[in-house]
């Protein structure tokens, strides 16, 4: 017999949410189905927020803010986190600072108590600062030897103008990430990690209430800036013709292609159709009309898909795919036909349906584990959701209709006015 607490296919646990004077937001959701608990959210920013000239500043203090605190060496920090059989992790993304942690329910205070610490009391100190900018500056040499990290990087320049906040990696330039001091990092801390830009949940065997109480205790005291926060400009402008930009490396075995366009915000109103539209046209893992079509039939690429993020901006929509070099020019040419064929033809009914079984069917399986659902949490606050989006979403998939999918496409997958990067052993 189902548990009454438990949720159903469609529905996230019991949850409540708070919304504290400094403007955090906390959410808590209960569920008994596991002994751990995870303490995760979101600090709005990222590297969207990065100046001019110190591309890679949020992600290089995303790194050291983590390896100590003003009470806790980095030996200590995770000594305590080892003891209790706890996790820990922050990333830096372009527009979130997102963190996690997992314990056994009867430590989570404790851990919690250490996640707070690493958000509000980094100390940075100059040997941590040293060893993580070493290993950064060894990740970006790596990169910028990786056709499909190259190919990725020179599309966002093509597609955003110079300035604009999408247009350079998170982890930054290795010019820029090598003047960066622990001043910077500081100053960074200060105007980036802030309550008025955090979310923050807690999923599991914990008492909703409990939760939220802890969680206030820990970070309602942290000072809201007297700037409010506020989001830089995020939209950008498709380009009047296409554009491309090739970069040889010689010595490797393939090339890899990234051709694209400016995407959508999640909130936009095609977005649920677009998202359709990209699933049939590279989606659904290796069903989409691109794999079927460019990698099954013609043999033309080691692997190709399409993928629209969710964004609070418009960020890329994007065609990924890895070829021989002799088949760049065909492989292009295959992709633009796929594109011009969702724009000229409406989708078929099976097509549709796919799709939409698809959509509907993985979002249980995302929602399985308590990381599934903080995630969910985090999200549905984020963009603005809707407490019963869950609920909600099946009915929200299954409206898009054949004819919306095709508007989308033409509205926002122009073939004549893409962006292309490729980089690999051209003209071999």
């Amino acid at each position: 017999m189902r548990d009454p607490q438990s949720p159903t296919p469609w529905s996230l646990p019991p949850t409540v949410r708070r919304e504290l004077p400094n403007g955090a937001r906390l959410l808590a959701a209960e569920s008994r189905a596991s002994e751990t608990v995870v303490i995760s959210g979101l600090i709005i920013g990222g590297s969207m927020l990065d100046p001019n000239g110190h591309e890679g500043l949020a992600n290089l203090t995303t790194a050291v803010a983590q390896r100590a605190t003003t009470r806790l060496t980095y030996e200590q920090l995770y000594d305590r986190l080892d003891a209790l059989g706890a996790s820990f992790a922050m990333w830096c993304g372009t527009q979130g600072i997102g963190f996690r942690a997992k314990c056994l329910s009867r430590h989570w205070r404790i851990v919690a108590e250490l996640v707070a610490d690493i958000l509000l009391r980094p100390s940075f100190p100059d040997e941590e600062l040293a060893r993580a900018r070493g290993e950064l500056l060894t990740r970006l040499r790596q990169l910028d030897d990786d056709t499909y990290s190259v190919a990725d990087r020179e599309l966002a320049h093509l597609v955003y103008p110079a300035g604009h906040p999408f247009r350079h990696p998170t982890l930054g330039y290795r010019q820029a990430v090598e003047r960066l001091g622990r001043d910077d990092l500081a100053a960074c801390h200060a105007r980036v990690f802030r309550p008025d830009a955090l979310i923050a949940s807690v999923v599991g065997q914990v008492a909703t209430d409990d939760a939220l109480d802890a969680l206030a205790g820990l970070v309602g005291d942290w000072p809201r800036p007297a700037q409010p926060f506020r989001l830089p400009d995020l939209s950008a402008s498709h380009p009047p013709t296409h554009q491309r930009a090739d970069f040889p490396m010689a010595d490797k075995s393939q090339c890899d292609i990234a051709l694209g366009f400016k995407g959508i915000p999640r909130l936009h109103p095609d977005f649920d159709a677009l998202e359709q539209a990209t699933q049939i046209v590279g989606g659904m893992g290796l069903m989409g009309r691109l794999g079927d079509n460019i990698r099954d039939r013609q043999g033309l690429a080691y692997y190709v898909y399409a993928a629209l993020r969710d964004s609070l901006g418009d960020a890329l929509w994007s065609v990924r795919a890895g070829v021989n070099p002799a088949n760049v020019e065909r492989a292009v040419g295959s992709i633009l036909d796929e594109l011009r064929r969702i724009q000229d033809e409406p989708v078929r009914d099976d097509e549709l349906a796919d799709v939409q079984s698809y959509l509907i069917g993985v979002l249980p399986i995302h929602l399985e584990t308590s990381d599934g659902v903080a995630g969910a949490l985090t999200n549905i606050e984020l963009y603005g959701l809707g407490a019963d989006f869950i609920q909600r979403y099946p009915a929200i998939v299954r409206a898009v209709t054949r004819d919306d999918v095709q508007r989308a496409a033409q509205a926002h997958l122009t073939a004549e006015r893409f962006s292309l990067a490729v980089a690999g052993p051209l003209g071999r």
